[in-house]
């Protein structure tokens, strides 16, 4: 059994054993799954979609250098270009100025890459190396997360994990529009993906926002 395999079973049985060390300084505790799959994983690539104020990036980062010295970082967000309609229309959160994210990640030792604007056309237009590791957490539309995975998927290296959040209850997706849990009923014909424990939950006036991790691994060759 695998590392990563291990890192998705104990995240689904054993939610309470799945607690690192590194944690975010603020979030809810469905993102203490990110650095076990970080290290379990051990990229040299990290690709995120949907920075926000670093806080994924630097876990991130710090996990992935735990066993190698050089790490790649690759972060996409529209920071200063996040319009209110668009904030809206994505369920997102409004990002830090790409200046205080680049100086907050400066001094984590990795090679750290941040590209503004529209990920539909920007992840596209980018060079991007391999990927070992993506973190999918941009907009939350179907339209924009479907956009972002078409984008990612050729560039994934073989036996990538890509993590998606947002994977939400179905009173969510009616109620407040999020477009993750079709993507992922539609990868789930093709991929393996695992649903994560723990559950976060947020009373909304509908009843209950329900939100986990979704993580899918790509193929390895034989």
């Amino acid at each position: 059994m695998s590392r990563i395999t291990t890192a998705l079973r104990l995240a689904v049985t054993s939610p309470r054993l799945f607690v690192r060390t590194i944690r975010f300084r603020h979030g809810p505790p469905r993102y203490r799954n990110l650095p076990r799959l970080v290290e379990a994983c051990k990229p040299k690539t990290i690709v995120e979609i949907g920075v926000w104020r670093g806080d994924g990036a630097e876990v991130m980062i710090q996990a992935a250098r735990k066993h190698n010295d050089s790490v790649q970082y690759w972060g996409f967000d529209l920071f200063e270009d996040l319009t209110p309609e668009m904030l809206g229309r994505e369920i997102s959160l409004l990002p830090l100025p790409i200046r205080e994210v680049e100086q907050r990640l400066s001094g984590l030792g990795a090679e750290v890459t941040l590209v503004p604007g529209n990920t539909i056309q920007t992840v596209p237009e980018t060079n991007l190396p391999p990927i070992d590791f993506a973190f999918i957490d941009g907009g939350h539309s179907y339209e924009t997360v479907s956009a972002d995975w078409r984008n990612l998927r050729p560039r994934l290296s073989p036996g990538a994990v890509v993590v998606f959040d947002d994977y939400t209850n179905r009173a969510a997706v009616k109620h407040e529009g999020f477009g993750i849990r079709a993507l992922i009923d539609e990868l789930k014909r093709e991929y393996q993906v695992k649903i994560l424990r723990p559950v976060d939950k947020f009373p909304r006036p509908y009843g209950m926002l329900e939100i986990q991790f979704a993580v899918l691994r790509m193929p390895s060759p034989g």
